[in-house]
């Protein structure tokens, strides 16, 4: 009982981690899709968290179903046809580009916050970090993903709970596009979950403990979310939250505390955009070479990275988002029918099979 516990608590925080990212624990993400909204943005919450667990769900039974354990594998699997896989793979592909050159933006912020050097200084410093990386193929950096997981979400609830003691009040926002600005959230954090997701469905037993692991998982993601959105809700336009808001309150409030979040972005930053670079230099790298894909890769996000933090958020996720949340709705669609028509074909399957025996008698 313990052990499958223990496995459901893995899959999930695993899961939480990947949809996790910097642009998440940075606080921009929830400002940008949520907090804008004013106390309206928990609607939003609501559809993205349900979105989160549909996918989980529709992801892990499908798996369960096919004894799939690649996301490529489970996608040929299920559509049977190249042009909708290929459709799948090259949206995948644009975001893990655009999420790079969001990091990157990211880390030029965090240098200009730290240490009041310009912009562009942390940008040049992180593209050539990512190059050495990229260049000596060293993926043991994205070996630490799973327990900054584990890290994040602990420092993120700590933070939150801290902050949270300081208690204001403000007004809510008009709420038009709430529901859209939820599903584009949950649609590009989704592109590249399922490869996660899939990966992880060979420590599940069964339909049951994938059920309760993606409740688990939409659990968590509810609690960071709605945190992170309460401590910026209260602060947000009666102070200059900045680019990166979650750090700007952290160091507001002690120093040991901002420079605690500091180093949790930073690795959190460098994680995002190496997982994210590796996938884009292992699809493109096959056609340009590998050197020409990371040259292309750095060059892009380096320039993209003068956009601004927010401004790449406010435009390349959201658009990447609303195609996303099309995209991630097919595939809900898709893979729950999946794991219906198999268990279907299994019941005629056995059927046949007893008629057979009762003739043969």
């Amino acid at each position: 009982m313990l052990k499958n516990i223990l496995k459901i608590v893995g899959v999930s925080c695993g899961y939480a981690a990947a949809v996790i990212g910097a642009g998440f624990a940075s606080g921009q993400e929830i400002v940008s899709f949520f907090v804008r909204y004013g106390r309206h943005g928990m609607i939003g919450i609501f559809i993205a968290c349900a979105a989160f667990f549909l996918f989980s769900c529709a992801v892990l039974c499908a798996c369960a179903r096919n004894r799939v354990y690649s996301y490529s594998d489970l996608l040929d699997a299920v559509f049977h046809r190249e042009r909708v896989c290929g459709a799948i793979k090259l949206m995948t592909l644009v975001f893990a580009a655009a999420s790079v050159c969001v990091m990157t933006a990211c880390a030029g912020e965090m240098c200009e916050i730290v240490s009041g050097l310009p912009r562009i200084f942390g940008a040049a410093l992180f593209t050539v970090l990512c190059g050495v990386i990229f260049f000596t193929g060293n993926r043991k950096i994205m070996k630490i993903n799973s327990a900054l997981g584990a890290v994040i979400i602990l420092g993120i609830i700590f933070t939150c709970l801290y902050i949270l003691r300081f208690r204001e009040h403000q007004a809510s926002a008009s709420v038009v596009p709430i529901a859209a600005s939820g599903a584009a959230y949950a649609g590009y954090n989704l592109l590249t979950a399922g490869t996660v997701l899939t990966g992880m469905s060979r420590n599940l037993s069964g339909r049951g403990e994938a059920l309760l692991c993606s409740a688990a998982s939409g659990l968590i993601l509810f609690v960071m979310i709605t945190l992170i959105w309460g401590v910026l809700e209260i602060y947000f336009g009666k102070i200059n939250l900045g680019e990166i808001p979650m750090l700007t309150m952290a160091m507001r409030q002690h120093w040991a505390l901002g420079a605690f979040y500091s180093v949790m972005l930073f690795f959190a930053v460098l994680t995002t955009g190496v997982s994210n670079g590796f996938g884009v230099i292992d699809i493109i790298g096959a056609k340009t070479g590998r050197t020409g894909a990371v040259l292309m890769l750095l060059t892009l996000s380096f320039c993209m990275s003068g956009a601004g933090f927010s401004n790449l958020i406010n435009t390349v996720y959201r658009i990447c988002g609303y195609i996303g949340a099309v995209l991630v709705f097919v595939l809900i669609i898709a893979f729950f029918r999946a794991s219906k028509n198999i268990k279907m074909k299994k019941t005629v399957e056995n059927g046949s099979i007893l008629k057979k025996t009762v003739q043969k008698r």
